[in-house]
């Protein structure tokens, strides 16, 4: 015969790893959501930038940055 509060504390065990479990996939999905509304934010200020401010035109430097970023990958995992 099982011992009932030996069943009590198993069934708490399962429990508490069951909302544990929910707790954090419930935090997982809140953080992937701010995440994409943050990237959708960031995305549209760009845009409005290069709409506004730059008006369609690429920034002078933008294009120091590109060549930077090119030639120090470049360096790092060579030509392809």
């Amino acid at each position: 015969m099982k011992n009932p509060i030996s069943s009590i504390q198993t069934t708490e065990q399962i429990l508490f790893n069951d909302f544990s479990q929910l707790i954090e996939q419930s935090k997982s999905f809140v953080i992937a959501q701010a995440n994409s509304v943050m990237t959708m934010l960031f995305w549209n200020v760009g845009k409005r930038i290069n709409e506004v401010i730059l008006k369609n035109k690429q920034a002078d430097y933008g294009k120091r940055i590109v060549s930077t970023v090119s030639t120090q990958l470049t360096e790092k995992y060579g030509k392809k």
